[in-house]
Protein backbone atom coordinates (compact mmCIF):
# COMPACT_ATOMS: atom_id res chain seq x y z
CA UNK A 1 0.00 0.00 0.00
CA UNK A 2 1.42 3.17 -0.97
CA UNK A 3 -0.19 7.02 -1.31
CA UNK A 4 -0.14 7.49 -4.67
CA UNK A 5 1.45 11.21 -5.13
CA UNK A 6 -0.60 12.60 -8.22
CA UNK A 7 -3.57 12.13 -5.95
CA UNK A 8 -2.11 13.77 -3.18
CA UNK A 9 -1.31 16.26 -5.03
CA UNK A 10 -4.56 16.75 -6.19
CA UNK A 11 -5.97 16.62 -2.93
CA UNK A 12 -3.73 18.91 -0.79
CA UNK A 13 -4.57 21.56 -3.62
CA UNK A 14 -8.64 20.78 -3.34
CA UNK A 15 -8.76 20.87 0.30
CA UNK A 16 -5.68 24.06 0.84
CA UNK A 17 -8.12 26.08 -1.64
CA UNK A 18 -11.78 25.34 0.11
CA UNK A 19 -10.08 26.71 3.16
CA UNK A 20 -9.01 29.53 1.78
CA UNK A 21 -4.87 29.05 2.77
CA UNK A 22 -2.01 30.13 0.65
CA UNK A 23 0.31 27.77 0.14
CA UNK A 24 2.59 29.64 2.22
CA UNK A 25 -0.03 29.55 5.55
CA UNK A 26 -0.26 25.96 5.08
CA UNK A 27 3.41 25.69 5.06
CA UNK A 28 4.07 27.99 8.23
CA UNK A 29 1.12 25.93 9.92
CA UNK A 30 2.84 22.25 9.48
CA UNK A 31 6.57 23.48 10.08
CA UNK A 32 7.59 23.25 5.99
CA UNK A 33 8.64 25.69 3.69
CA UNK A 34 6.52 27.23 0.75
CA UNK A 35 8.78 25.44 -1.72
CA UNK A 36 7.14 21.48 -0.68
CA UNK A 37 3.85 22.57 -0.38
CA UNK A 38 4.54 23.23 -4.79
CA UNK A 39 6.33 20.03 -4.72
CA UNK A 40 3.55 18.28 -3.57
CA UNK A 41 0.69 19.85 -5.07
CA UNK A 42 2.50 19.88 -8.60
CA UNK A 43 3.38 16.02 -8.05
CA UNK A 44 6.87 16.31 -7.87
CA UNK A 45 7.25 15.85 -4.28
CA UNK A 46 6.99 12.81 -2.35
CA UNK A 47 7.00 13.87 1.45
CA UNK A 48 8.58 11.85 4.00
CA UNK A 49 6.43 11.11 6.98
CA UNK A 50 7.47 13.36 9.25
CA UNK A 51 5.56 15.99 6.56
CA UNK A 52 3.05 13.85 5.45
CA UNK A 53 1.44 13.34 9.06
CA UNK A 54 1.18 16.88 10.25
CA UNK A 55 -0.26 17.87 6.90
CA UNK A 56 -2.84 15.07 6.78
CA UNK A 57 -3.86 16.39 10.52
CA UNK A 58 -4.32 20.03 9.53
CA UNK A 59 -5.74 19.51 6.51
CA UNK A 60 -7.73 16.56 7.75
CA UNK A 61 -7.33 14.70 4.34
CA UNK A 62 -9.59 11.72 3.17
CA UNK A 63 -6.89 9.08 4.04
CA UNK A 64 -9.26 6.13 2.33
CA UNK A 65 -9.02 8.21 -0.95
CA UNK A 66 -5.15 8.85 -0.50
CA UNK A 67 -4.05 5.57 0.15
CA UNK A 68 -6.81 3.57 -2.55
CA UNK A 69 -7.51 5.92 -5.10
CA UNK A 70 -8.65 3.08 -7.53
CA UNK A 71 -11.74 2.65 -5.35
CA UNK A 72 -14.15 5.42 -6.30
CA UNK A 73 -17.57 4.25 -4.84
CA UNK A 74 -18.75 5.65 -1.75
CA UNK A 75 -15.35 7.72 -0.86
CA UNK A 76 -17.44 9.86 1.26
CA UNK A 77 -18.90 7.82 3.28
CA UNK A 78 -15.80 5.66 3.70
CA UNK A 79 -14.50 9.00 5.04
CA UNK A 80 -17.06 9.76 7.29
CA UNK A 81 -16.88 6.02 8.43
CA UNK A 82 -13.20 6.43 9.65
CA UNK A 83 -13.63 9.69 11.24
CA UNK A 84 -15.92 8.48 13.36
CA UNK A 85 -13.78 5.24 14.11
CA UNK A 86 -10.57 7.19 14.76
CA UNK A 87 -12.81 8.51 17.93
CA UNK A 88 -13.38 5.21 19.20
CA UNK A 89 -12.09 3.20 22.18
CA UNK A 90 -10.45 -0.09 21.46
CA UNK A 91 -13.25 -1.67 23.29
CA UNK A 92 -15.61 0.66 20.80
CA UNK A 93 -13.92 -0.69 17.94
CA UNK A 94 -14.23 -4.48 19.10
CA UNK A 95 -17.89 -3.81 19.45
CA UNK A 96 -18.11 -1.73 16.34
CA UNK A 97 -16.57 -4.03 13.95
CA UNK A 98 -18.03 -7.66 15.60
CA UNK A 99 -21.63 -5.48 14.68
CA UNK A 100 -20.64 -4.76 11.18
CA UNK A 101 -19.57 -8.34 10.47
CA UNK A 102 -22.65 -9.43 11.47
CA UNK A 103 -24.73 -7.19 9.80
CA UNK A 104 -22.97 -7.45 6.02
CA UNK A 105 -23.26 -11.50 6.72
CA UNK A 106 -27.18 -10.86 7.28
CA UNK A 107 -27.31 -8.09 4.13
CA UNK A 108 -25.65 -10.24 1.95
CA UNK A 109 -27.39 -13.05 2.69
CA UNK A 110 -30.80 -11.80 2.30
CA UNK A 111 -30.29 -11.54 -1.49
Amino acid sequence: MYCNREVLGDVVRATRKSRHLSQEALAERIGVCKRTIIDIESNTGNPKFEILYPLVRELDLPLFQLFYPEVEENLKLKNVLMQELSCCSDYEMKVILSVVKSLRYTLRNEN
